[in-house]
């Protein structure tokens, strides 16, 4: 893992909770991940289920970590899937991927159970933070992160901090409107966005294969998969909307589709130029660097600036 440019004063217990599974471990000051541990999410049992377990996770993971090292941990941050009010830790927004969770403390219930101080952010802002100060948008003052996976989210970094809106409602780029006539239904009678176009879950539930990785595998070596290329489609052609209000000097793509590759990448960005000005078709489109763990790093980073 990256290291040398900056470290975390003490290590972190760490979370990121997203609408298939939860994966906690400690962030160590290196920027590694100790413990790394994951459960279902289960989101369908809702927010008070999902709290207790991903407490008894915690715990677990904590009593790993001391017993190993002998050293105590005294804070967790949470990078959490849904708008999450920084100042609150409550969730003022989710979407169908967790239902009920809307207006539920998720931070003041952490904190209780984990009898620790709770620092709590977006899901896909952690990720951006992450990829600012460790990976693919270390070289961009402004950039814009894409997470592709069982659903659609955005970070928005500007002048290299993360822009976070009213109530940590910025970057639901999942919503941006592609179908206004007739469109795939969406969350709270919204219909025809990009999230339900381009994510990883529909893609695999239109293409018919088991999982993304199998669906992957296949793309990767050369299969033809309408659903993946019709996916590729809207997401440059969504991405070029956004590109023409922040025209940021990068737009990075992580989630599960980071496993699609190349090819995949390619044919977004042939469609994000397609639909672009001229002053923006230079606008590179990258994968992140940091992979799965890129969360819990970035909820480390969150909860290190509460400190």
């Amino acid at each position: 893992m990256p290291s040398g440019e900056t470290a975390l004063p003490e290590p972190i217990l760490v979370f990121d909770i997203g609408g298939t599974k939860v994966a906690a471990g400690v962030l160590t000051p290196d920027f590694r991940i100790s413990q790394r541990r994951e459960i279902a999410t289960q989101a369908a049992d809702g927010p008070d289920r999902v709290a207790a377990r991903v407490v008894a996770l915690g715990r677990e993971v904590l009593t790993a970590f001391v017993g190993d090292t002998g050293v105590q941990v005294r804070r967790a941050g949470v990078a959490s899937a849904g708008q999450i009010d920084r100042a609150t830790g409550v969730v003022s927004y989710a979407t169908f991927h967790l239902p009920g969770w809307i207006g539920f403390p998720l931070g003041e219930r952490l904190s209780h159970g984990l009898e620790l101080p709770v620092a709590i952010d977006n899901d896909v802002n952690c990720h951006a933070l992450a990829e600012a100060t460790l990976g693919a948008g270390r070289s961009y003052r402004h950039f814009l992160l894409a997470a592709v996976g069982t659903g659609v989210g955005g970070g928005v970094v500007i002048d290299g901090k993360l822009y976070r809106g009213r109530l940590g409602g910025a970057g639901e780029i999942g919503q941006v409107l592609l179908e206004p006539e007739g469109g795939r239904p969406c969350s709270d009678r919204l219909t025809g966005c990009l999230e339900v176009y381009t994510a990883t879950s529909v893609m695999v539930q239109r293409s018919g294969y088991a999982s993304v990785q199998e669906m992957a595998a296949a793309y990767a070596s050369g299969a033809d998969i309408p659903a993946v290329a019709e996916a590729a489609l809207w997401l440059g052609r969504g991405l070029a909307s956004i590109a023409h209000i922040l025209a940021p000097e990068a737009i990075l793509i992580g989630g599960s589709a980071v496993l699609l590759g190349a090819r995949y990448l390619a044919a977004v960005t042939q469609r994000f130029a397609e639909h672009t000005l001229p002053s923006h078709r230079e606008i590179p489109l990258i994968f992140t660097q940091l992979g799965a763990d890129s969360g819990l790093i970035g909820a480390g980073l969150v909860a290190s600036e509460a400190s």
